[in-house]
């Protein structure tokens, strides 16, 4: 199929990964091997140019949402089976999502900020001493006990990092399907953010004092004024009412939809929604549930990355994802030996400290107007 450049699809200044806490809109200058699918009948059309092809994104970056359905699953099919609700069940179900799903993405980030020559040269005091700062920092700040105030930080800047992430991918999306009709950006944006905090508010109303980490550990999560979550909440259910008359709009008026935009929006919103507003599950299990979603689609990202970024070396996807798994193992048993006994917790800060320096860094490195070496690498086939 022709791509989204040969087609003339592509707009000529695409979007950079969205900035902040996440540069993840980087998925995205319309690289010449995204694939294009427009559907017609009558005067409906629907656009569907995909960042590496259809069956690689939807598995990646869209589909891999269900991961959150099957860890709820998990969790609950635990309890069923006698776990107890607050021990078992949730260690368990922890366990396999920090093992297999959260760590292995935190280590892939290496193989763009240390691997990559140009990338370490250009970050090389965040990629050395930065790293060596965030570590020296957590067990400062661990020493003075500190710990609860670390865990609430890193809490809402992950769920920030997430936000920006689906975001990148989505303008991402918009810029390969040259959507750039500046009512659609706003649209988009008022929805997508909008409904992204009204969950995330919602599930911050009526917190106690000090939410329940596992154990004896806690930590005091802010409690935010109903009122705000519930004017976030009508203005969201708003945006979604235009979104959705804007589609119909563009269908009536024989101009494209845009298929991937539409389904990672209801995949990111639904996503959260589900943990946030209709489950009430313990923190480290609703953790699970919002994060596993964004590590597949940042593992999708980074294959593709390193397909492109390292063609000589051969093997490398297969050789990363493997150390990557070594690596949440490793990390995932020391994670939950420190929870089951507070005494070997600070084996745990270091890591701790990576997955932070991690949200810092990607805010950096992933900036593609900064970096013309990056653009030319996802431009390729």
């Amino acid at each position: 199929m022709a791509s989204a450049v040969e087609s003339g699809t592509a707009p000529r200044d695409p979007y950079t990964i969205a900035g902040g806490a996440e540069q993840l809109g980087g998925f995205g200058p319309a690289p010449a091997g995204a694939r294009r699918t427009v559907a017609r009948t009558g005067r409906r059309r629907v656009c569907a140019n995909w960042l590496v092809g259809q069956r690689y994104d939807l598995f990646f970056f869209i589909g891999s949402c269900l991961l959150t359905v099957l860890f709820l699953g998990i969790y609950h099919g635990l309890r069923h089976l006698g776990f107890a609700p607050h021990a078992g069940s949730v260690l368990i179900t922890y366990f396999l999502f920090t093992t297999v799903f959260d760590h292995p993405h935190i280590f892939q980030t290496f193989s763009r900020t240390h691997v990559d020559r140009e990338n370490f040269a250009r970050y090389r005091i965040a990629h050395t001493w930065g790293l060596a700062a965030f570590i020296a920092a957590g067990f400062a700040l661990s020493a003075v006990g500190w710990d609860p105030y670390v865990i609430v930080f890193g809490a809402l800047f992950g769920s920030w990092h997430i936000i920006r992430q689906h975001w990148g991918i989505l303008r991402a999306y918009k810029a390969v399907n040259n959507d750039r009709d500046k009512l659609d950006h706003w649209i988009d944006t008022a929805t997508f953010y909008l409904g992204a905090f009204a969950f995330y508010l919602y599930d911050y109303t009526g917190n106690p004092r000090q939410t329940i980490i596992y154990g004896k550990a806690s930590a005091p999560f802010p409690n935010v004024p109903p009122l705000i979550a519930q004017v976030v909440w009508y203005g969201f259910l708003f945006s979604l009412g235009c979104f959705a008359l804007r589609q119909i709009w563009l269908l009536m008026n024989g101009r494209p939809i845009i298929l991937p935009k539409i389904l990672l929006m209801a995949a990111a919103l639904g996503t959260r929604g589900l943990v946030l507003y209709f489950t009430a599950t313990p923190f480290l299990v609703a953790e699970a549930l919002e994060t596993t979603y964004h590590d597949v689609q940042y593992q999708g990202w980074m294959m593709n990355f390193q397909r492109k970024r390292f063609p000589d070396k051969r093997g490398m996807v297969r050789r990363w994802l493997l150390m990557a798994l070594a690596y949440g193992l490793l990390v995932g048993v020391i994670e939950i030996v420190g929870l089951m006994n507070p005494r070997w917790s600070w084996l745990f800060v270091p890591f701790w400290m990576i997955v932070l320096w991690h949200y810092w860094v990607e805010g950096r490195i992933w900036r593609m107007r900064k970096q013309p070496e990056l653009r030319a690498v996802l431009a390729r086939g």
